[in-house]
């Protein structure tokens, strides 16, 4: 069957694009897994090709089955105002809905524009789907669907047992060839999204991750690591596990064995403090595959404040693990959780610490209760809209303990600190130099280092998050009849 995968366009309210523009991994690993078996597939981003070209190239190609990914909250509006034009445009096709909010929250999506809904790993479900609807067989026979019927949606029961992620088809790459050169995280182009692993043991109320994959966590081997890596023609390479590291005889092997293989890229990983307090080798060991930067989830600079969110850790191992990676020369990315019931003093208090530390390169999330998370269940009787655009996590869903105004005066105000604190610290003009010369590389393109430069001068002004809440929520086109 000819399957078209649909990526959605830019939307939001900031465009957080602006820093983070990157593959549609979901969907290329899910192609990878109906390609064996014979099925016809194409991606198509419409946040490059642009929404008509990108739906005219899906004319086209005539797919039989659509599947959208709708991945995060702020999605919704967009996926949903997609399949109801792709009904439109493609009214024999089975449109299906995947991702991580869909799964988390699949009954939203039940709309007469929308065939099915997928729960749970997409490489699990849509391969039985496609070859039920190629022999004619009884969807309701085919588990994790949330089931389009003339009475409404039937759910058909859960997915299958995930599998070894050794068993999982190679990722369809060739795909998106054409589209590689323009992803990019920061100053990093082109970039190529990596998993080497899925799920989290860690139940942080504020993360859907560990509820997704059921608090499974499972581990692609170092060879199949190194394989995969060797698909992968992008510099720069960020891998997507949730926690890099976990297994710290298995991030030896893949050190080893990527390093034996002469594979060397520019790799942006995400782990915990603990595991740089307790493990400082395996830094080294692979700042030997190429360069490498961590982002740090440091939520708190207190214990009580990592208490609240249920991260596991401690204040002291955050401050450990930033001075082993600075003697180490290793950049990292750390980033806060700024709390709505926040006063002046946490404000403060968490100023003083970057200030202390030096960590002049900090980022800040507003707390959100994303639907699907312990937070959500415990918070959403509180919540102040349901306009999806604002759960990007740089705007306040819940009410604030100071006024709006004071309360993004000093949200902005986090933003204005670090820009500051980089100035004094490296001085305007040895930031710029350093710029320059990433730009002589070729590695960094002019383009991103502007959007870089006038994201950090548009999250420095309170107006820039105040004006969302002035704005009605998007309306979707009209629901189509069944």
């Amino acid at each position: 069957m000819r399957v078209a995968f649909i990526k959605p366009p830019i939307g939001g309210i900031l465009g957080l694009e602006m820093l983070t523009f990157v593959e549609p991994l979901g969907p290329v690993c899910v192609a990878g897994a109906l390609e064996p078996e014979g099925h016809d597939c194409k991606i198509i981003d419409l946040r490059i090709d642009g929404v008509e070209a990108g739906l005219e190239a899906c004319r086209r190609f005539a797919p039989q089955v659509v599947g959208l990914q709708c991945n995060f909250t702020t999605e919704r509006f967009r996926t949903l105002d997609l399949s109801r034009r792709l009904r439109d445009l493609l009214p024999e096709a089975f449109i299906v809905v995947g991702g991580h909010d869909a799964s988390r929250e699949p009954d939203w999506f039940h709309d007469p524009s929308i065939d099915a809904i997928a729960i749970g790993d997409g490489e699990e479900v849509m391969p039985p789907l496609v070859a039920a609807l190629e022999a004619g067989s009884d969807l309701r026979k085919t588990p994790g669907l949330h089931l389009r019927r003339a009475e409404g949606f039937d759910f058909t029961g859960p997915a299958p047992a995930r599998r070894d992620l050794d068993s999982i088809p190679m990722p369809a790459r060739h795909l998106i060839a054409h589209y590689a050169p323009h992803y990019y995280i920061n100053f990093r182009k082109p970039l190529a999204l990596f998993e080497t692993a899925r799920g989290c043991p860690f139940k942080c109320n504020f993360c859907s991750v560990w509820k997704f994959h059921e608090s499974t966590f499972r581990e692609k081997s170092p060879e199949r690591v190194v394989a995969e890596l060797k698909t992968i023609d992008a510099p720069n390479v960020f891998i997507t596990d949730d926690i890099f590291w976990m297994n710290v005889k298995r991030g030896e092997e893949m050190a080893r064995q990527i390093k034996a293989a002469g594979i060397r890229k520019y790799f942006t990983v995400q782990t915990r403090t603990d595991i740089i307090c307790k493990f400082p080798h395996l830094i080294e060991m692979w700042k030997e595959c190429g360069d490498l930067a961590i982002f740090l989830g440091l939520e708190s600079v207190t214990d009580e404040g990592l208490d609240l969110v249920n991260k596991k850790n401690t204040a002291a191992n955050n401050e450990q693990a930033i001075q082993i990676l600075k003697e180490l020369g290793v950049g990292f990315t750390p980033n806060f959780i700024v709390d709505p019931a926040w006063g002046r003093e946490d404000f403060a208090q968490l100023r003083e610490w970057i200030t202390r530390m030096g960590t002049y390169n900090s980022g800040f999330s507003v707390l959100t209760p994303l639907p699907g998370t312990d937070l959500w269940d415990s918070a959403k009787q509180n919540i102040t809209t349901e306009n999806w655009e604002m759960y990007d996590i740089i705007h306040t869903v819940l009410p604030t303990k100071l006024s709006l105004e004071e309360f993004y005066e000093e949200y902005s105000g986090l933003w204005r600190h670090v820009l500051e604190l980089r100035f004094a610290t490296k001085g305007k003009a040895k930031t710029y130099f350093q710029l320059g010369a990433a730009l002589a590389t070729g590695k960094v393109k002019w383009a991103s280092v502007k959007k870089g430069m006038n994201m950090a001068k548009v999250f420095s002004r309170p107006e820039t998050f105040l004006v969302a809440h002035d704005r009605p929520t998007p309306a979707p086109t009209p629901t189509l009849a069944t």
